[in-house]
């Protein structure tokens, strides 16, 4: 992204699988949020606890089967130990780069599945350089407004962290009952 010691602001046809035209200065790199479908670590850990919660454990693997408006994508996950996950952290398996990850992209609605790198998909926090105070953080706009750049990026990302949280209990809450469930019928 460097050329001659200055930062490209767009991106050629070789830097990413899939770009959006429209970029400010040409090109740019699709973010995650743009994706037409993701497939979640998470929800897959979630589906195996539903369908066998007392045989999850660290060292098992299988393919789980995700659906989006009339496609399916077969998706290869592992179960590696963890210290906070109960049962192990699943983890997704890229098919082009074998990688593994815990999100998985579907940037078009006729594309395959990938992970982040495989796409060259970029965050949306990369583009805003959010936390860096620029002209537009300082000085006559940002008494207008109240706020500099890098309050409103503390702010936005502390009301994402207790929207994640508030995400994290309705999941906990969600997969307790399946295990708990699971565990009264083993006995």
């Amino acid at each position: 992204m460097r050329r001659g010691g200055r930062r490209r602001n767009w991106i050629s046809r070789g830097d990413a699988a899939v770009w959006c035209p429209g970029g400010r200065w040409g090109p740019r790199r699709t973010r995650v949020n743009e994706c037409w479908a993701l497939v979640r670590a998470e929800d897959v850990y979630t589906n195996l606890l539903k369908s066998n919660g007392t045989d999850l454990r660290a060292g098992r693997a299988g393919t789980a089967v995700y659906a989006a408006e009339r496609r399916t994508f077969s998706v290869s996950w592992e179960i590696r130990s963890n210290a906070v996950w109960r049962r192990g952290r699943v983890f997704l398996r890229c098919a082009r780069c074998t990688r593994r990850c815990t999100r998985l992209y579907i940037p078009l609605s006729d594309s395959w599945v990938a992970c982040r790198r495989c796409w060259g998909l970029s965050y949306p926090s990369r583009a805003l350089q959010n936390y860096k105070d620029s002209l537009w953080g300082r000085g006559a706009i940002a008494r207008m407004f109240g706020t500099t750049q890098r309050a409103w990026a503390y702010s936005t990302t502390d009301e994402n962290r207790k929207d994640r949280l508030r995400r994290s209990r309705e999941r906990w809450a969600d997969r307790s009952k399946h295990l708990h469930a699971a565990q009264r019928r083993n006995g």
